[in-house]
Formats: C-alpha cells, structure tokens, sequence
C-alpha cells in the first residue's frame, strides 16, 4: 500500500470512528420515538408497510413460539370503522393504514401478551426510524373492545386483538417527551 492510499484509509477510519463516538442510531432512535395522533395525507409506501411487519416478527418471544399475527389495515372505510368502534383508536380514521397485533391462544395462552407486546414496541421504533408517527392504542384487556375488533374483521376466537396501531406520515413535527426519572431505578435494593 502507498503512502498516499495509506494515509487516506488512516483518515477514513479516524473520521468513521469520530461519527459513531457521539451517537448511536439505535438509542437515538428509541429516546426520539414519540406518539403520533395527526397524519398528513402523504401515503406510506408498500415497502416500508413490509418491512415494519418483517421487523416486528424480529421481536423475541416466550419460547420462541411467536404467537403475534398481524392485520394490516389499509381500506379507508374499516379504518374509520376502527375509529368509530374503539374510541381511543380514533386516529386510525386520518392514518394511512394500520396494525391490529393480535395474539393467538393456541400458541401461547401464557406469554401471548408480552411477546405482542414486545412485537408492539418493535413496530413503534422502526415506524419512528422511518419518520413515520404511530401510537399504541389498546384494545386488550377491553372486552368489549376485544369483541367489536373480532367480530368487525371476523377473527377466530382464539385470536385475541391487544391493540391498533394507526400509522402515518407526521402531519406536523413532533417532539419527544422526556420521561427518564432517576427516582424510578433502584439498585441493589429499593431503597
């Protein structure tokens, strides 16, 4: 190698190390996730759609047994449906699409709610890194919005709905909210 070749790789991995000694993408991402209620009218492409689905099955889960299904929902009629069944999903009506995740008994009556829980999470930081907006609307443990959800996309009864998830381009900029509170950690001990 020459010199030149030599010192220009040198440069390069001094300026490469320098860009990630103050940021890390995956914290950044996690700490400037936030809730999104208002979407503009800019629809999500098909390929990010897959891929918030495929990174959300990267989730871990009890035994591995993966007991999340997924309902996309894109059809402008069921989403306002959504909205007019569960209240607090009301923003699926202005959203692009949205996710049902959905827990399947059979596979796991023990651990379907935190491994969809945790396929939940997945789904809010990738729509974040996507600069997309989100927000978890629950629908379980609600009977009666469990009820409405099944019976409006006919799901089998072991297929129990835990929440929407309306997504959408960000109608307007949002920031997070700053929720770190030291008095919440205990070490040791809970004093």
């Amino acid at each position: 190698m020459n010199i030149k070749k030599m010192v220009v790789f040198v440069l390069f991995l001094f300026v490469g190390i320098n860009c990630f000694a103050d940021t890390n993408v995956v914290v950044d991402n996690m700490l400037n996730r936030k809730s999104v209620r208002k979407y503009s009218n800019k629809p999500v492409e098909q390929d990010k759609i897959d891929l918030i689905v495929k990174s959300a099955m990267s989730a871990p889960s009890a035994k591995n047994l993966q007991p999340w299904e997924f309902l996309v929902v894109t059809d402008k009629n069921l989403l306002k449906q959504i909205a007019k069944y569960i209240p607090n999903a009301s923003y699926s009506k202005k959203s692009q699409f949205a996710i049902i995740v959905c827990g399947d008994k059979n596979v796991s009556e023990k651990f379907w709610i935190q491994d969809c829980s945790a396929v939940t999470e997945n789904i809010l930081l990738v729509v974040e890194s996507l600069d997309l907006g989100a927000v978890w609307c629950a629908v379980y443990p609600y009977e009666d919005k469990v009820e409405k959800i099944q019976k409006l996309f006919k799901l089998p009864d072991n297929i129990v709905p835990l929440n929407v998830i309306p997504v959408g381009y960000p109608k307007k900029k949002e920031t997070p909210k700053q929720k770190y509170n030291p008095k919440k950690v205990h070490t040791n001990s809970w004093e």
